[in-house]
């Protein structure tokens, strides 16, 4: 029992190891930075932030699927991010009906992606 537990306490100290570098590595090279999906009446409304190394203009791809995560996505726009600029958002007005939307943040010059986010948006009217 004991030889199990050692292997065990092995197995967790390097999976404790190597799993914070690959983590912070992708984040520490990533453009996009805290994508979030906002469900509004009728419309889904997308936020993000750039890191802040960001030296050049770089453009990014919104895209969007319906009913499944796996695709296909369809491009909405195309939005440029520039290095003075560090907070963006969009609002996606083209959803029909009541069904679920998948977003994707993807950078043309890296091939980089944020996402999916899923979002259902609303299809009645808030409360007055």
């Amino acid at each position: 029992m004991t030889r199990y537990a050692v292997f065990f306490f092995a197995l967790l100290f390097f999976a404790g190891l190597l799993a914070p570098q690959a983590t912070m590595s992708q984040k520490a090279n990533s453009a996009i930075a805290d994508f979030k999906v906002q469900p509004l009446y009728r419309a889904a409304k997308l936020t993000w932030k750039t890191s802040e190394g960001l030296k050049k203009e770089i453009s990014v791809q919104i895209l969007r699927a319906e009913t499944f995560e796996e695709g296909p996505y369809k491009e909405l726009e195309t939005v440029k991010l520039t290095p003075d600029k560090t907070a963006y958002d969009y609002i996606d007005k083209t959803v029909g009906s009541e069904s679920k939307y998948y977003y994707k943040l993807v950078v043309k010059e890296t091939g980089e992606s944020a996402g999916p986010v899923v979002t259902r948006p609303f299809f009645s009217p808030p409360a007055t």
